[in-house]
Formats: structure tokens, C-alpha cells, sequence
């Protein structure tokens, strides 16, 4: 007959084996490292596009059917083109850094530093001059080598704040 320390110990080594599973999975196998690979290597072409503000490398890295969380931006690849051209319009010095990656199965999160100089209008806000910069975390799913979907957690709305006149 089990006891409940019994059923409490083997809950415990049941999860200690499941988290070892998944992190040989996501660190060590094939499978793993292909999805790491894949993931750093559509990380490394995003941060080139921005950085290059190329968007015609966009139809590469993203869906046409890209689903934004945000809300600061509707869906669809045309939606966020339209987004990072009016972006690179009202700053053309933007420039993203990315200080940590992790990549795990299907997810890409990314812990990213934006600097740029506001020097046209932008979301209606006319030119300031201010130099700025802004942090996002950034995660998206990968779906066929490209990002599906984005979720962040961004310090841009601040920047906006700060960019109003008074």
C-alpha cells in the first residue's frame, strides 16, 4: 500500500524526469538543436531587416498570416511592413541589440534594447530631435521556418509618452 509520502515522492521524481526529457530534447537532440538553429538563424535575419531596414526580407521571416498580440498593431505581413516603414520613416537611425536569446522548441524569446532618434512625425507626433532608446521582450512561435505569432512586453509606450510635446 502507497502512503502519501510515497505518491509525494514519486510526483516529484515523475516531474524531475520530465523536466530532464525536455531539456535533452530542446538542448541535445537533433530534433532540438535543428529548432535552436532554425530559431537563431530567423532571430539573426529579423535583427539584420530592422537594423538594414530592409523589409523586404519580412515576406522571408514571417508569415502572411502573422498574428500580432500586441495590440499596438493589427495582424497580417503586410500590417507589420506597413508598421516598420512608418517606424524607419520617423526614425531612420532605429537600431535593435538583442542581449539574451532563448530558444526552445517552436518559441524564439528574445530580451532586445531599440535606440533611435525621433527626427519625423510619428503616430502623429511631430519631430522632437530626442535621441531615445527602449526595451521589449519579445517571444514568438515559429511555424515552417517563419514567425506565426508575437507577444512582447515593450517600454515603447513610455518612449511615446516622453516624445509628446508638452
Amino acid at each position: 500500500m502507497r502512503t502519501r509520502r510515497d505518491t509525494f515522492v514519486l510526483g516529484l521524481t515523475g516531474g524531475a524526469a520530465a523536466l530532464a526529457t525536455f531539456q535533452a530534447s530542446a538542448a541535445g537532440t537533433e530534433c532540438g538543436t535543428d529548432a535552436v538553429a532554425v530559431g537563431s538563424a530567423l532571430l539573426d535575419k529579423y535583427v539584420t531587416a530592422l537594423n538594414t531596414q530592409d523589409i523586404r526580407i519580412f515576406p522571408e521571416i514571417c508569415t502572411e498570416s502573422y498574428i500580432q498580440h500586441s495590440g499596438r498593431s493589427p495582424s497580417g505581413l503586410a500590417a507589420q511592413i506597413e508598421l516598420f516603414q512608418n517606424l524607419f520613416k520617423a526614425t531612420p537611425d532605429h537600431q535593435m541589440q538583442v542581449e539574451d536569446r532563448v530558444i526552445a522548441g517552436d518559441k524564439v524569446v528574445a530580451r532586445t534594447v531599440h535606440t533611435a532618434t525621433h527626427t519625423n512625425t510619428f503616430r502623429g507626433f511631430p519631430p522632437t530631435g530626442k535621441r531615445f532608446s527602449y526595451r521589449t521582450i519579445d517571444i514568438w512561435r515559429v511555424e515552417n521556418g517563419k514567425f506565426a505569432e508575437h507577444w512582447d512586453l515593450s517600454e515603447a509606450e513610455e518612449v511615446l509618452r516622453r516624445l509628446r510635446p508638452d
